[in-house]
C-alpha cells in the first residue's frame, strides 16, 4: 500500500533518538549511486554510517547496510519486532514502506552511527524519510517523470515534491543536468526554505577519473556525491582522487552490471544487466547500449519486465531498434511490497511491436526467468544481450540461492514414511525427534519449490551404507514432497535419476555441521559454475549461532546473506518440559550444546585434534575429506585451500572466498 504522509511515521519512530548525521536524498534517477558513493567515501574516512535506500533487491534487509555492508537477517528482524509491536500497540497502522523506514532509523541509532545516508522511498515531502530530524545536508539528483499518479502530471510538480525535503539552513546539491524549469523550482523552493543551493561543476570529477571507466551519468552523480561529503564532513575534506581506490571497489547490482549466465545458458559471452525503469534511466542505458554494444553491427536481443503503470511506451522508444529480439517475462513476487505488480509479458511483446516494426523474434517467457534467458542467449547467438525494464526484474535475475537441510539421522525406509520411529536409524537421545526430522525435510522442499537449488548435508552410519543425506532424500521422494512419488527414483544417484524438476543435490562428504556448509557451497558450486549469492540453512534452532556466528563466520561467508530457518526437536517446548524426565533431557541437550559451542570456538575449522578425531569416528566407510580432486577444478574455483590432517582439505588462512563479494 502506497500512502504518503508524515502523521504515521512520525508516531512510529518518536521513541528512536536520531542521533546521527543524516543526508537525504532525493531525485528520480541517481539517487541509489549517490547513496553509494557517499558510503564508499565515508568508509574511506573511517566514519561509522549507515545506509537506506529502496528497494531491496534480495531480502528485504538488504536495503540498510552499516557500515558498507548489509545488516544481518537477525539484527533486522529484532529491531522490525520492536516497531511492528509499537505500531500494534499505539494502534497506528503505518504502511509496509513506514515500518521499513522505522525499523531503518532503529538500527542507525541501536549500531551508534555517526552519519545516516538516507534514500527517498516516492517523491520527498511527504514521503516517510522526511522525518529526519538532524540533516546535514540534502541531494537532489536527477528528476524525470515517474509515479505522476502520486506525484503530478507535470515535471515541475514533481520536482516541487522532491525539494520538499529541504530544511531552513541546511545547505543542498543539486544536479546541475536538470532541465531549466526543474533548475528554477528548486533554486525558488531554497530561496523560500532558506537553504543553499550547490550546482557541482563535473569537469574537475571528469579530470580526476579521466581514463577510468565512467559513464557521463556516473560522473554526474559523482559530482554530486563528493559535494555533499564536503559539506557534511568539512573536517575530513579531500579531494575526489582520494576516494577513487574506494569507490572503484564500490559494487552496485543491477547498474551497467556484467553478469555470467554460462552455466544457466551455456552462453560464453557475459550479459548486461541494468534496472532502467523509466525514461530517464532508459535513456542512459540506451546510449550506454548504443556506445557499447551496438558499434559490432549486430541486433540486440533484450530480456523485459516491467512494473505495471510504468511507462513503457517511452522506455521502449528510446531502447528499441530495428531487428532487436524480446523476450518479455514477470518478476518473482516482491517481498514485503505486496503493491508491486509485473506487467503481463503478452502486452509488452505488443507495445514493442508497435516501437521494434522489424522485430526479428519475440519470446513470451511467463513467469519463468531462466528460460527468458535460455531464450535470449540462444536467439542473440554471440551478439549482445541486456536484461532491463525494472529493478524488481534484476533481483529476480540475481537470486543464486543456496538451501542446506542439515540431515541428523537415517530413514532406512517403509511404509510409514518416516512417522513411525521404527523406521529410523537415531542415537538413543534423539527419541521421539523423528517428527522434527520431516519438518527440517518439508522447510528445505517448501524453499526449494520457492527458488534455487537444495543440498541435503549428512553423515554415514557404520550400520548401513546410506548417508543420512541420501535418505532424506529418499523419504522426500516417497512421501511426495517433491511431487508425485516415485519408488523408481529412489536411487543412490540421485544427480542422475532424479526427475527431471528436481534441483537437490545430496552431499554425502559432510562429517559435522562446518562440513555440511562447507561442503555444501562447493556441491552448489560445482553444478552451477557459481558461488550463491545468498544462503539459507535449515537446521535445529539451538544450533543457530554455532552454525552462523561460528561455522559461517569462519568460512567468511557474508552474514547478512544468510537466513537461518530453525526447527526445535519436542523435547524443547514446555510441554516437553513438563513431562517426566523432561527437564533432565533439556538440560543434556544444553549442555552438549555449549559444549560444542566451546570446541568450535576454541577450533573454528574443526582441524585440531579433538574435532577432526570426531570427524575420523563418523566416516566408518572411509569416504575421501577433498573439496577438489582435481587441481584444474580447484584453480577454476578461485578458492584457496590447503590439506588438513586426517587426509581432508580446508580452507587456506587469508585465503581468496570467491563468495566473500
Amino acid at each position: 500500500m502506497i500512502d504518503l504522509g508524515l502523521a504515521r511515521v512520525g508516531r512510529l519512530v518518536q521513541h528512536t533518538p536520531q542521533t546521527w548525521k543524516a543526508i537525504h536524498v532525493a531525485g528520480t534517477n541517481g539517487k541509489g549511486s549517490i547513496c553509494a558513493y557517499l558510503s564508499a567515501m565515508l568508509s574511506a574516512s573511517g566514519l561509522s554510517h549507515a545506509r537506506f535506500t529502496s528497494p531491496h533487491l534480495i531480502d528485504r534487509w538488504d536495503c540498510i547496510a552499516v557500515n558498507g555492508k548489509p545488516v544481518s537477517e537477525a539484527v533486522f528482524r529484532d529491531a522490525e519486532d520492536v516497531v511492528k509491536q509499537r505500531d500494534q500497540d499505539d494502534r497506528i497502522g503505518a504502511t509496509e514502506f513506514e515500518l521499513l523506514t522505522a525499523t531503518a532509523f532503529e538500527i542507525f541509532h541501536r549500531q551508534k552511527v555517526e552519519y545516516g545516508v538516507v534514500e527517498v522511498g516516492l517523491g520527498g515531502r511527504l514521503d516517510a524519510t522526511n522525518v529526519l530530524k538532524q540533516k546535514a545536508v540534502t541531494i537532489i539528483a536527477k528528476i524525470g517523470l515517474d509515479h505522476q499518479s502520486f506525484l503530478g502530471n507535470t515535471i515541475e510538480e514533481i520536482a516541487l515534491q522532491k525539494v520538499g525535503i529541504m530544511r531552513p539552513g541546511v545547505p543542498c546539491v543539486a544536479d546541475g543536468s536538470n532541465q531549466p524549469s526543474v533548475r528554477t523550482v528548486i533554486e525558488k523552493h531554497a530561496q523560500e526554505v532558506g537553504a543553499e543551493v550547490h550546482f557541482p561543476s563535473t569537469t574537475s570529477v571528469a579530470d580526476a577519473v579521466a581514463g577510468e571507466k565512467f559513464e557521463p551519468h556516473q560522473i554526474q552523480n559523482l559530482a554530486c556525491a563528493h559535494t555533499a561529503f564536503r559539506l557534511a564532513c568539512p573536517e575530513q575534506d579531500r579531494p575526489l582522487s582520494h576516494f577513487l581506490p574506494a569507490i572503484k571497489q564500490m559494487q552496485w547490482p543491477g547498474r551497467l552490471q556484467r553478469l555470467d549466465i554460462q552455466k544457466i545458458t551455456g552462453r560464453q559471452q557475459e550479459v548486461l544487466l541494468d534496472g532502467a525503469h523509466n525514461p530517464q534511466s532508459a535513456e542512459v542505458l540506451a546510449q550506454y547500449v548504443e556506445r557499447h554494444l551496438r558499434s559490432g553491427g549486430k541486433p540486440v536481443t533484450w530480456v523485459l519486465a516491467a512494473t505495471q503503470g510504468k511507462d513503457m511506451d517511452g522506455i521502449f522508444n528510446l531502447l528499441l531498434r530495428p531487428g532487436d529480439q524480446v523476450a518479455a517475462v514477470q518478476f518473482e513476487p516482491v517481498d514485503g511490497m505486496p503493491w508491486v505488480k509485473p506487467a503481463d509479458p503478452a502486452e509488452l511483446l505488443q507495445l514493442a511491436t508497435r516501437h521494434g516494426g522489424e522485430v526479428v523474434a519475440m519470446h513470451n517467457a511467463g513467469q519463468d526467468v531462466k528460460q527468458a534467458l535460455r531464450w535470449s542467449s540462444q536467439a542473440a547467438g554471440d551478439g549482445p544481450v541486456v536484461i532491463a525494464g525494472s529493478l524488481y526484474l534484476v533481483s529476480s535475475v540475481l537470486r543464486a540461492h543456496l538451501i542446506i537441510v542439515c540431515c541428523h539421522a537415517i530413514w532406512k525406509g517403509g511404509p510409514t514414511n518416516g512417522r513411525d520411529e521404527a523406521e529410523w536409524l537415531i542415537e538413543g537421545f534423539q527419541k521421539g525427534e523423528t517428527p522434527t526430522f520431516i519438518e527440517h525435510i518439508k522447510a528445505g522442499v517448501r524453499l526449494l519449490k520457492a527458488d534455487e537449488d537444495a543440498v541435503l548435508a549428512g553423515l554415514t552410519r557404520k550400520e548401513v551404507n546410506l548417508s543420512e543425506a541420501q535418505s532424506y532424500y529418499n523419504l522426500a521422494l516417497a512421501a511426495g514432497y517433491l511431487g508425485p512419488p516415485s519408488a523408481a527414483a529412489i536411487t543412490t544417484n540421485p544427480l542422475s535419476s532424479s526427475p527431471p524438476e528436481s534441483r537437490v543435490l545430496v552431499e554425502e562428504q559432510a562429517l559435522d555441521s562446518y562440513h555440511n556448509i562447507l561442503f555444501s557451497l562447493v556441491a552448489f558450486w560445482r553444478r552451477h559454475g557459481a558461488w550463491p549469492e545468498r544462503m539459507t540453512i535449515v537446521s535445529h534452532e539451538f544450533k543457530r549461532e554455532r552454525i552462523v556466528e561460528g561455522h559461517c563466520a569462519a568460512i567468511e561467508f557474508p552474514l547478512e546473506r544468510i537466513r537461518f530457518v530453525g526447527i526445535n526437536p519436542p523435547g524443547m517446548d514446555d510441554v516437553a518440559v513438563a513431562a517426566p524426565g523432561g527437564m533432565e533431557k533439556l538440560e543434556a541437550i544444553f549442555e552438549g550444546v555449549q559444549l560444542a559451542l566451546e570446541q568450535w570456538r576454541a577450533d573454528p575449522h574443526g582441524v585440531g585434534e579433538v574435532l577432526r578425531g570426531k570427524r575420523v569416528g563418523r566416516n566408518p566407510w572411509r569416504g575421501h575429506q577433498m573439496l577438489f580432486l582435481e587441481e584444474e577444478e580447484r584453480e577454476r574455483s578461485g578458492l584457496d585451500t590447503r590439506r588438513v590432517g586426517g587426509g581432508g582439505e580446508g580452507l587456506l588462512p587469508g585465503g581468496r572466498r570467491p563468495w566473500a563479494w
